[in-house]
This record gives structure tokens, sequence and C-alpha cells, in this order.
């Protein structure tokens, strides 16, 4: 079980988006959301994204650059949390997170165990050699509800698009805010809304297995 009582969090609030980024941004999310059959729930989302466009924690705004969380296991196969940071650089394209056919975990502490730990969740994944785009929206999480915990053999690009959202780990929790980026590296985990509002978020999986 996670601990309740450790939660990380940054208070740095994005400001405003302006009514162009706002209608650029809801445009998006809408042709996404009808790629992927979102319906009802895509056109209650883009409502959200609107209204929050006078909230705290309306768009996406980067002006120190993007925090990445990275995630891993332990010794015992536990998740956490190997590496919170924000990423700057003064390039027009700073290297965020790569992978390689000989690295396919990317990056990590040194000595980091590197087993690849069974899916339970093989319908969210994509063909090896292969990816997935999805746009994922969460409504609010009632106090007893269950956690949707899962594990896929994929390395996961999260970034969060709008609202505030709280990854769960075996070890930790962790409250990220619109622009903060989550690197899911074949770890069990589970996410949480807080606020009595959808969140929405990109996520790009990559299988971890490479061809025979």
């Amino acid at each position: 079980m996670a601990n309740k009582n450790h939660v990380r969090d940054e208070h740095a609030q994005p400001p405003t988006i302006d009514r162009r980024a706002m209608i650029g941004q809801t445009m998006g999310a809408a042709v996404v959301g009808a790629m992927l059959g979102g319906g009802a729930d895509l056109g209650a989302a883009v409502a959200t994204a609107v209204g929050q466009s006078a909230g705290a924690t309306a768009g996406v705004s980067l002006p120190d650059g993007m925090r990445r969380i990275v995630t891993g296991h332990d010794a015992e196969g536990q998740s956490y949390v190997v590496s919170d940071q924000r990423i700057t650089g003064g390039r027009t394209f700073p290297n965020f997170f790569k992978t390689t056919g000989d690295d396919a975990f990317g990056p990590g502490p040194e000595p980091e165990p590197r087993t690849l730990y069974p899916t339970d969740s093989p319908r969210l994944e994509p063909e090896v050699g292969g990816a997935s785009f999805q746009f994922v929206t969460l409504p609010p999480t009632p106090p007893e509800a269950p956690l949707g915990w899962h594990r896929t053999e994929t390395v996961d690009i999260n970034i969060l698009l709008g609202g505030e959202l709280i990854l769960v780990l075996d070890k930790e929790e962790i409250t990220l805010h619109p622009g903060d980026a989550v690197i899911q590296r074949n770890t069990m985990h589970a996410w949480k809304n807080p606020t009595d509002a959808p969140v929405y978020w990109a996520a790009v999986l990559v299988p971890i297995r490479q061809r025979s």
C-alpha cells in the first residue's frame, strides 16, 4: 500500500491561459476525443477546460522549464520516484527523456534493478515495435473508491494538461499540476483525482520488450 501521508507537491501555479490559446487547446482536445470516440465524456472535459480558464490550474505554462518525474523499482520491486526534477536547458529541443534499443528503460540511478515485470493490463498496451498515443479523462475520485492499480510492459510518457492529479505508487504519492510529466517505467501505479472536476492528460505508451 502507498503511504498516504507522503505527498510531494510543487505549489507554483501557472497563470491563466489567454482566450486564443484556450480555444486552440479545447479544439485540440475535441479532435483527439473524436478520434478516440470520447462522446459525452469529451464534451464534459472540454467544458471543464473552458471553465477552468479563469482558475489557477488552467492551461499549461512553463516559464521555468518542465517538471519531470521518473518512476522505477527498488530492490524489493516496489514502485517509487527515482527522479523528480525541473528540466530547463537553453536549447530549442532539450532532451527530456530518451530510451534506446539497448536500454529500453531509459536513464535511471545506478545500480537500479532492470527487471521487466509482467503486465496485468495487456489491453492498454501497443504491439511490440509500435506505440500508443492516448487522451485520458479522469473524473473526480470519491474518497471511498478503490484505486485502479495496474502495470504495463511499457515506458509511458504522461503530460498533465489540466486539473490536479495524484500519482500513487507503492511507496509514495505525488501531486501533479498542468505541465508536469511522468515517465512511468513498468511500475505498479494508480491515479486519483482529488478535485471536483475532471482531470485530463496525454499519454504515449512504448513497449519495453523488443522484437525477437
